[in-house]
This record gives C-alpha cells, structure tokens and sequence, in this order.
C-alpha cells in the first residue's frame, strides 16, 4: 500500500475514533435530555461557532495557503494568529460586560451568567486550537493529529458522564460536557506547542499580514456567508417551530456526524497534498481518481446511514423517533462539502478567492427561499429539504467557478450519483414497509454506476511501483 494511502488512514483513525466516542455520547444526553432541552443547547454551539468563524477573518485559510511557500513557519504561523487571538480575548470581554444580554439572546433569561462566560472562553480557546491543529496537519503529521482529535472527544464523554450522573440533566449538562472536553483538550495542546504560542520575539510582518488579509477577507466574507447558510435552519426553526422540532433537527444532526467525521479526516489530510501535489505539478487525473474515490465513498456511507437508520435512530431514545424522516436530507450536507473539496481546487491555486464569495450568495438564497416556504408548514423536514437544496448548488458553484480558473475534470457522474441520493432521500420520507427494499436496490444501482471508480481506483491502491 503507498505512502498516499498510509497517510489517509493516518489522519482518519483519530476522527473515526472519535466518531465512536460522540456516537456514545449522543444516546447518554439524548437519553437523559428531552428534544426540547437539547435545542436550547444548540443555539450555544451554533452561535458559538458563527462568531469563530469571523473571528479567523479568513487568516486560517491564509495560512494554509502560504504554508508551503514560507521558510519560517513558526513566523508565519503567529502572523496569522495574532489578530484573531486579539479579538477574541476583545470579544470576551464584551461578553463579560454585556452578560445578561447576551444569555437572554442564548436562552431566553438573564440568569445564565456562567454558560454565558464559557461561550467566550471557549471561543479563545478554539482560535488557539484551530492556528496549532493547522500547524500539525500541515507538517503531515497524521498519527499526532489524530491523537489530538480523540483527545477532546474523549475529555467530553467523561465530562458527560459525570455531570449527567452527578450534578444535573437538562440543557447545560450538554453545554458544561462541551465547555470541559474542549479547555482540559485545548490546555494541552497549549503545553505541548507552547514554542509556536511564544511571542516574545515576535515581529510583525506587515507585508505578509497584508497579503495574508488580501487573500483571506473574501474568504472571510464567504465564510461568514456559509456559516449563516449553515445556521439558518436552526433559526428559522426557533421562528417558525419550537424547541421540540429544533432538537429532533440537532439530534439527526449529531448522527449526520458521522460522515462529518469522515469530511474532516479527508479535509485534513487532503488540503496539504493537494497544495504539494499542486507545487510538484502533479498531473490532473490524479486530482480526478481522488474526486471520484470520494465520492464512491462517500454515497456508500450515505447507503448505509440511510437503509439502517430506523436502527441507529432508536439509540437516542424514544423520544427522537421523527428524526429518521429527516436524517437521509441532513446526510447530504457533509457529502456535497466533501466531494466538493476536489472539484473547487482550481480557486485556491489561482488565488481567486472571491469567487467563494458568489458560490456562498448563490447557496443562500435557495436556502432562505425554501425555508420561508417549508418549514412554517412541515417544521423539521422542510428545513432539511431546503438544507439539501442549497448544498447541491454550493457543490456546483464550488466545482463550476473552479473549472472556469482551467482547473476542470468530468463531473458527470458526480451529478448522476446526486441525482439518484435526492431520489433516496424523498423515498425515505414516506412510512412505506418497502423502503428498505428501495434503499438496497438504489444502493446497487448507485455502486453499477461508479464501478468504472472502482476499477480505476483498485490499481492505484495497491500497485507498489506507482508513479511518484
């Protein structure tokens, strides 16, 4: 087996392990939690994310892309963080101020001060933590990198046990798990690269800051963009629905983890090989093997959630039964992302990235459409179908815009696969005792047409003597 592969599993193992941690995290709170609980606890981890994304002003994407063209990278590194790592300790401090504010917004009551407070510590913590983990993934260093994932998942489900166990079982005990698994994850991250943290030579690089800036604010702007297409369904279900559809969404959503597990491990080791593979000119087919190999796994992991779901459905409890009715839609999300990751390279490598920009505003405004018109009436299902939607042309205006900077392979098969997912999703809707039947056949049907991926992706696998 090569080096490519060797590297691929490398970096997975630590995702996939803690993959299986959530996954039994997920039944322990959903267990102890009603539905309505568990949506109030979304609303801290979807604002908690919105915000770090504009915090990183688009410098951690930057960073990434100047990585391998920097000869000092401790330099480079802290160049990129310093901003951010000041507005969030700026942000913090507003919280602190503004408490009562920011809990009514949160929670609806003005006596959260505590989960209030770790909704900016953590979020300092998370600019840290997001600067080194680039840092390890962009070395390669696969085995640490996984190691450092299974580490915050783990802390997590300790926390979870004993908080649930010991001290209390609504809303927070999710929120306290969190907050605990990501500071005890995160301090030791600190520690242990406490020489890329060490500013006290630091010097500014104004023109590296600048260029650093240049790239990564269009990027800014459309991730923020994204991180709103990303968060509108759960507001929209807070204004149209209430916390019961809210948390059977967020629940569907964790078991959807799943395969974001599997988009993180291959992002994480696919955006430094592209950018080396890039550098080395590699040739295109091979950007094509890998989109084509995603993509075979990917729809046959979606197969599986999908035909087994009344299953894994049952483990969150009873009370979680819609959330099979929904969990085929909320699967397309981290499949359309992932497989996008191969076709949209043609915008980093040319620098263009404003293009990010048009394909967020075009992901948007379908999501937004759809969701004024489905989720008043079917709640929690229409805002997964306008989820899936706008997911569908972020893939095509990632891969479309890529392929007009010259960067362009066939993606027909992409389309004939997601074609036939969407035909899976709306028949997975229905109560009919023959779904299962439809999703092993559609399963086949989806594995004939991508057995060309297969034959053509075997050999490169295991021939040993593989062009370098």
């Amino acid at each position: 087996m090569n080096n490519f592969v060797k590297r691929l599993i490398a970096f997975s193992a630590g995702p996939i392990i803690g993959a299986g941690i959530s996954f039994i995290t997920i039944p322990l709170t959903t267990y102890f939690i009603s539905p309505e609980e568990y949506g109030k606890a979304s609303l801290f981890v979807l604002f908690q994310m919105l915000f770090a994304t504009i915090i990183y002003l688009g410098l951690d994407q930057s960073y990434t892309r100047e990585y391998n063209e920097s000869d000092n990278k401790k330099v480079l590194l802290q160049n990129a963080l310093i901003i951010p790592l000041l507005l969030s300790l700026f942000l913090f401090l507003l919280i602190a101020i503004f408490h009562k504010n920011v809990s009514l917004l949160l929670f609806k009551s003005e006596i959260y001060t505590i989960p209030v407070l770790l909704f900016g510590i953590m979020i300092i913590f998370m600019v840290t933590e997001r600067f080194i983990l680039l840092s390890v993934r962009m070395e390669e260093k696969a085995l640490e990198y996984s190691i450092l994932n299974i580490l915050v998942k783990f802390v997590t489900l300790i926390g979870t046990l004993v908080i649930v166990y010991f001290v209390r079982r609504d809303f927070l005990t999710v929120i306290y798990s969190a907050t605990l698994g990501q500071i005890i994850g995160d301090m030791f991250l600190i520690i242990k690269y406490r020489d890329l943290l060490n500013f006290r030579h630091y010097k500014p690089d104004f023109s590296l800051k600048k260029n650093m800036l240049k790239f990564g604010l269009p990027i800014l702007v459309a991730a923020s963009i994204t991180s709103l297409l990303n968060s509108l369904d759960r507001i929209f279900l807070r204004t149209y629905s209430d916390f019961y559809q809210l948390g059977i969404y967020t629940a569907t959503l964790r078991i959807v983890a799943t395969l974001n597990i599997v988009q993180n491990s291959f992002t994480s080791f696919w955006v430094p090989t592209a950018y080396r593979w890039h550098q080395s000119g590699k040739d295109i087919k091979y950007f094509k093997i890998v989109s084509d190999g995603i993509l075979f796994v990917m729809s046959m992991l979606f197969m599986f959630i999908v035909t087994f779901k009344d299953f894994i459905v049952t483990l969150l409890s009873s009370e979680y039964i819609d959330a099979k009715f929904i969990v085929a839609f909320l699967c397309l999300q981290p499949i359309m992302y992932t497989v996008s990751e191969t076709t949209c390279l043609g915008i980093v490598f040319s620098r263009k990235s404003y293009m990010n920009i048009w394909i967020s505003l075009l992901s948007i405004i379908p999501n937004i459409v759809l969701n004024i018109l489905l989720t008043p009436i079917y709640g929690a299902i229409g805002t997964a179908i306008a989820t899936a939607v706008s997911y569908f042309v972020f893939f095509w205006g990632r891969t479309y815009f890529s392929r007009r900077t010259g960067l362009k392979f066939n993606v027909i098969k992409h389309l004939v696969v997601f074609c036939l997912v969407f035909v899976v999703c709306f028949i997975n809707l229905t109560k009919n005792n023959e779904v299962l039947y439809w999703n092993i056949l559609l399963t086949l049907f989806i594995g004939a047409v991508q057995y060309k991926t297969i034959k053509n992706t075997i050999p490169f696998l295991v021939k040993k003597n593989i062009e370098k």
